[in-house]
């Protein structure tokens, strides 16, 4: 990809961080990455797959995103899209001096 026109999609990224509950445990929450968590991305499906079990369908989509690129990005953080929540599966990293970053994201799961 070589046109920055092509990214216009709006995405946020969140990491998690484990906080008290109050009664001796912890509990999972996300929050809005510190720098520039809303950034624009291409976005595009790989694959999509259905399965049946225990009474129930489970969809899941696999999908290709493409930002700007940069380093605070790993598979702890999560993908906000359409209000949906994608779970990064793979960042693929070509190089420091690379200008797009593609990430691999599921949704569903």
């Amino acid at each position: 990809m070589a046109r920055p026109g092509l990214l216009d999609q709006r995405i946020t990224f969140q990491s998690y961080t484990m906080t008290s509950d109050g009664a001796g445990g912890q509990t999972k929450t996300y929050e809005d990455l510190d720098r520039f968590p809303t950034v624009w991305a291409s976005v595009a499906p790989v694959r999509g797959n259905e399965s049946f079990t225990e009474d129930r369908t489970n969809a899941t989509g696999m999908y290709l995103f493409t930002i700007r690129n940069r380093t605070d990005i790993d598979e702890r953080t999560t993908i906000i899209w359409r209000d949906e929540s994608y779970n990064i599966r793979q960042v693929k990293r070509a190089g420091g001096r690379e200008m797009y970053l593609k990430i691999e994201a599921e949704r569903g799961v």
